[in-house]
């Protein structure tokens, strides 16, 4: 009993036990059965990357008869052509518009969300870059209880402290205002 590579349209999703179900055109629109979606890791590493979306052209290997097969991946056509041909970019855009892209030739990465982002770590986190790092946002909140800064600190505005301020050397304003000046 052999196998062929085919062709169709994603008719049918279940997420549940990840498998879909395809429209077989060159076979006159009959709908596959159920199709296992083939899954990266599902022992100790588990991964469940995102399911095949319903309407996406899709190649399937099946056996002879039809019955059984393995979705082998989703396809390009001129109608639905690749989003980026760069020879060096990784790229992925969600349905949402989120998208992630990795330039090997730059060596740069872009993650541009849509919505939120959290980065949860149970340890340490290190943020480590090789040239200036820049937060640009309407407002940022530090919730920590101690925050060491070693090497210079310049605040361009104003400096609101709720607390005392402790310094261990000469405090001196622009106009030449110092800790010991009397009024």
């Amino acid at each position: 009993m052999g196998v062929e590579l085919e062709y169709g349209v994603v008719s049918a999703v279940d997420y549940l036990t990840c498998r879909i179900r395809v429209r077989l055109d060159d076979r006159d629109g009959v709908e596959s059965y159920w199709l296992n979606v083939p899954q990266r890791n599902t022992q100790g590493t588990k991964r469940r990357p995102l399911m095949p979306e319903l309407g996406e052209q899709v190649a399937v290997l099946l056996d002879a008869d039809g019955v059984g097969g393995v979705y082998l991946g989703g396809i390009y056509s001129t109608a639905e052509p690749p989003p980026v041909v760069d020879e060096d970019t990784d790229y992925v855009r969600f349905s949402d518009g989120t998208s992630i892209t990795y330039d090997r030739k730059e060596s740069e990465m872009v993650l541009d969300c849509v919505g939120a982002t959290t980065l949860k770590c149970a340890r340490n986190l290190t943020v480590e870059s090789g040239e200036p790092v820049l937060v640009k946002a309407p407002s940022a909140t530090l919730d920590i209880p101690d925050v060491a800064v070693n090497g210079n600190l310049k605040v361009l505005g104003n400096l609101n402290v709720g607390g005392n301020i402790d310094a261990a050397g000469t405090i001196m304003d622009a106009g030449g205002n110092s800790a010991n000046h009397k009024h």
